[in-house]
């Protein structure tokens, strides 16, 4: 809910002389429009989203999955590729300052092996049926390996491993995706990845235009 001008009033008589000035200083980071939240179209029972942040322009995004299903797509000969979109920024140039995957991934259905082998990246675009994860597949966390998984587990842990050039969303919000590729000799017909663990975001909304 906006903050509203008995609010401001309220906080600026409780801080005493000098308060209304302030809690109108205050008041303009919370009503921001810059400083909004971002959302996620998961449904709950795979997702819950934790945001921090204001007054001011950092936020704090932590998205936890509980057995998110990432559908495989055997791509024959190459990979079996798949990514799902687990957040929308708000409208804006948006700069991510960091980003950090802590996942474990569990394989689900017959067509991937219980030794698998495969990388992971976040990115703005959804995995496709390239070799690799390669360009805006994995331009927030780049593409990075997972372990050769036992008893069909393994983990997925990445960060960003340099500067992330600002995300041009002022006409279409920007999105996240989690991607996976699994190597071919290590599926046939693909399958099912179950994600859980967090994906955390720290981000700045530079505005709009």
């Amino acid at each position: 809910m906006p903050a509203t001008a008995s609010d401001m009033l309220a906080l600026g008589n409780a801080m005493g002389p000098g308060g209304y000035e302030r809690a109108q200083r205050l008041f303009g980071y919370l009503t921001d429009s810059s400083n909004a939240d971002g959302s996620t179209a998961l449904s709950a029972a795979y997702a819950s989203v934790s945001e921090a942040g204001g007054p001011g322009p950092y936020k704090k995004t932590i998205l936890t999955f509980t057995s998110l299903p990432i559908s495989m797509t055997d791509e024959a000969g190459v990979v079996a590729y798949g990514g799902s979109k687990v957040y929308d920024f708000p409208e804006g140039n948006i700069l991510i300052h960091g980003a950090t995957a802590n996942l474990t991934l569990l394989k689900s259905g017959a067509g991937i092996t219980t030794t698998f082998d495969g990388d992971f990246g976040v990115g703005t675009v959804t995995a496709t049926n390239d070799a690799d994860l390669a360009t805006t597949e994995q331009n927030i966390i780049p593409t990075t390996d997972t372990p050769q998984a036992v008893a069909g587990a393994t983990t997925a842990k990445g960060i960003n491993a340099a500067d992330i050039a600002p995300l041009d969303g002022t006409t279409t919000p920007v999105d996240v995706f989690l991607n996976f590729v699994i190597d071919d000799l290590d599926q046939n017909g693909g399958g099912t990845l179950l994600v859980s663990g967090t994906l955390t975001l720290l981000w700045t909304s530079l505005g709009d235009r």
